[in-house]
């Protein structure tokens, strides 16, 4: 068992009370069921319990009596699992008057087991709470209590999947590709209905370059023989969080960790609201290996949010996308956004991505805007900036009133054949690797063709900084059937290679990076390509998401999902059926343990809008389920037809006409035909008159090209300034950006909407302008 599994049942138990211990003479028979933890306060009994993962089919009981009275029984409920060993982790909780003693019921495939035995029971004294060993396995257990405790202070138990699968079997040795050869096609589907990778191409893991060897760089670290990461879960006061390191170690080695500055051989740390710094954190194994992880922040360093409009607790407002702009931009462009009456702004995934110097697209772009949405890792240092720029822009505009939204893609990571590795087409001709923001290595198997030095085999999908490896993808195949929902959840969208998000450990890592942004000041999430994970999983990241932030998604937090839904309206809408987005989806989230109240804070984005809503012939829910807007940053390539808005909508950097343009933006904030919430609104720059269509902040100007290729082939874009203090709403030259949230007309269209006053050019610092 890898370090990272003997971990998860670290269990840390702060509570409102001290629950009695079993007594000493209670001896411990079956080994199927074990209570990991339990609380008892108010008449009620609650805790969690560790089951054997035996079939399918199974019911978990507390049975608790008072005095002599009979038994009573309290249902538990699955929360989580099985992980590598076997075992779920269930939960329960209900009302016990009196209750003086319990025990556990396990009734599966015909067998009942009970824990601590059919006839011996734990004991409950008044105000008491206990964390116990839930097998043989668990390598340590915490137990603290207080006499008094303010309601959400309890911190949760901390149970991550593994990291790393077990038990995966062996895979023929590779053979070089002869002539042009590659090694495209070995990792397909083998079939129309196998959708997983095959387990045996773990084998393939861990093609990181070592230190000392010459493809070495500092930034892969000791990524050739341990990964990991660190998850938050908070309590549900936000006033103190369990930290938990999940690492694995390619030979088994022993870890400690290092937070902050305190060593210990527990990967779980404590921190409360008197922490107000990056919490550093460093890995060791007993080799000498080292990872240093990313440093992270809490929600109760975030500043407040003292908006203008403040009716409605995020839960409704206009939403400016900042398309391009780099993070000090951002921040300064905040004051002004604020004072406008804007409730947000939302900038582009904050996540490491591919990138690139010497080399350009075959569509000639030099680092081109979609590169952004190809991950690498979830460090948050991205063309927009580092990590410290993004914590210092989130709070900047906190500070000015306005809330700030990330861009977060989870359906995939790069693009097959996008990596560190050389490459080889068909036609023999070759082609380097890319970088990425952050430096991290990255492999895919697309057109490659040499023998890995350190696996000694052909690559594999592997993205270290994650960690990600193969099995954590589903095998490749064409999105190539818009009437099945297991092509278009499972299917590899344009080439990228497709999470797995139906994985327990998939789910929990997406979930764990989304908590990271909120943690760092963000207020909620766009969700890139969602229509492309399935209600089912998605809702059950949400679920995730509610549990490591205490239970709840936070009081102003929204999300809005990509969706984009035309023929195949009945499959994913309107039919209310297994993919629907509609009324399954809100029954999926149910499902996955998040309130009514959470449920209304996750839109759908509304791709009919504006010429074919509601696509279904009426609201199958209520309007105010859906985000709109008028343009989207989608809509700005050439040939794209992501949506048809015809002649209701403008798209501006393809028309070019201000007048239509800012016709339909007011528009959107002024039209009374139903109930939206949430309005954006694109705020982006001209597009190259010769294509060029990268960001204009200066880092896809052909300047800084590095490669063989003839420059001339180089299409680039010039560096623009972003935030200009007096800059009016319109610039409509080529590789300018444009800022229509500027326009005084959209503004206080806007502002009538969410219920302000009309403003002025002079009130908002750009007097002249219109």
């Amino acid at each position: 068992m890898y370090h990272s599994q003997l971990i998860s049942w670290l269990l840390l138990s702060f509570s409102l009370i001290s629950l009695g211990a079993p007594a000493n003479d209670i001896v411990k028979r079956a080994t199927q069921v074990s209570l990991i933890s339990q609380s008892y306060s108010s008449n009620v009994l609650s805790g969690s319990i560790k089951i054997q993962n035996i079939a399918y089919a199974k019911a978990v009981s507390v049975l608790w009596t008072s005095g002599s009275s009979g038994s009573q029984t309290i249902t538990a409920s699955y929360s989580s699992g099985p992980d590598s060993t076997g075992y779920e982790v269930w939960s329960f909780s209900g009302t016990a008057k009196g209750a003086t003693k319990f025990n556990i019921q396990y009734t599966v495939s015909g067998s009942t087991y009970y824990d601590p035995a059919i006839d011996s029971y734990y004991s409950i004294s008044t105000g008491s709470s206990t964390s116990t060993p839930a097998s043989s396995t668990t390598t340590s257990t915490t137990k603290s209590s207080t006499t008094s405790a303010p309601t959400g202070t309890a911190l949760p138990s901390v149970n991550l999947p593994a990291i790393l699968p077990v038990n995966f079997p062996a895979e023929a040795p590779a053979t070089s590709p002869s002539g042009c050869g590659n090694w495209n096609g070995l990792d397909s589907c083998p079939d129309g209905t196998t959708f997983n990778f095959t387990a045996s191409s773990e084998k393939r893991r861990w093609q990181t370059p070592p230190k000392g060897d010459v493809a070495y760089v500092s930034t892969f670290q000791d990524y050739n023989s341990l990964i990991g990461y660190s998850d938050i879960q908070y309590n549900s006061a936000h006033t103190s969080a369990v930290v938990t390191v999940n690492a694995a170690s390619k030979s088994g080695d022993t870890l400690s960790y290092n937070f902050g500055g305190t060593s210990q051989t527990s990967p779980s740390f404590t921190v409360n609201s008197g922490f107000g710094d990056a919490l550093s954190i460093t890995v060791t194994s007993s080799s000498g290996k080292t990872l240093v992880l990313e440093p992270l922040n809490f929600v109760w360093q975030n500043a407040d949010v003292t908006a203008v409009q403040k009716t409605y607790d995020g839960q409704k407002g206009a939403i400016v996308e900042l398309f391009g702009w780099p993070y000090n931009d951002v921040a300064k462009e905040c004051v002004f956004l604020g004072k406008a009456g804007y409730m947000g702004v939302k900038v582009w995934p904050p996540n490491e991505h591919v990138w690139g110097s010497n080399y350009y697209e075959t569509d000639g772009q030099f680092r081109p805007w979609y590169l952004v949405y190809q991950p690498v890792s979830y460090k948050l240092q991205s063309r927009q900036g580092t990590r410290d720029e993004l914590r210092a822009m989130t709070q900047a505009c906190r500070k000015a009133g306005v809330r700030v939204y990330a861009d977060a893609v989870l359906n995939h990571m790069s693009g097959q054949g996008n990596d560190i590795q050389n490459h080889r087409n068909t036609d023999c001709s070759l082609y380097s690797g890319h970088n990425a923001t952050a430096n991290s290595p990255y492999f895919t198997s697309g057109n490659t063709f040499l023998i890995s030095p350190f696996t000694n085999t052909r690559p594999t999908l592997e993205y270290p900084a994650v960690p990600y490896g193969p099995t954590d993808f589903h095998c490749e195949r064409s999105l190539n059937d818009w009437n099945s929902g297991d092509i278009i959840t499972k299917g590899w969208l344009v080439g990228l290679t497709d999470l797995n998000t139906e994985r327990d450990y998939v789910q929990d890592r997406l979930a764990t990076y989304v908590v990271d942004l909120l943690s760092i000041g963000f207020s909620g999430i766009r969700v890139d390509a969602a229509k492309h994970i399935g209600p089912q999983s998605q809702a059950q990241i949400f679920g995730r998401v509610a549990s490591k932030m205490g239970g709840s998604l936070p009081g102003d937090f929204i999300a809005w999902l990509e969706v984009i839904i035309g023929g195949e309206k009945d499959l994913m809408a309107c039919s209310g059926g297994q993919w629907s987005w509609y009324t399954n989806f809100d029954n999926q989230l149910s499902a996955a343990g998040l309130s009514s109240t959470d449920i209304q804070k996750i839109k759908i984005w509304s791709s009919d809008y504006p010429k074919e809503m509601p696509i279904c012939g009426s609201w199958i829910i209520p309007a105010s389920r859906f985000a709109i807007q008028n343009d989207d940053h989608d809509q700005q390539s050439g040939g794209s037809s992501s949506r048809d808005m015809g002649d209701q909508g403008s798209v501006l950097v393809k028309d070019k006409d201000v007048a239509k343009h800012r016709a339909f933006e007011v528009k959107l904030f002024t039209r009374t035909d139903a109930d939206w919430q949430i309005k954006m609104l694109l705020s982006s720059y001209m597009f190259m008159d010769n294509g060029g269509a990268g960001f204009p902040d200066g880092l896809s100007d052909c300047s800084l090209y590095t490669g063989s290729h003839a420059v001339t082939g180089c299409l680039g874009v010039p560096k623009d300034i972003a935030y200009v203090a007096s800059a009016c709403g319109y610039t409509m030259s080529q590789g300018k950006y444009t800022r229509p949230h500027r326009d005084l007309s959209i503004i206080n269209a806007m502002r009538s909407w969410v219920g302000l006053g009309s403003t002025t050019a002079s009130e908002l610092g750009i007097a002249g302008c219109t």
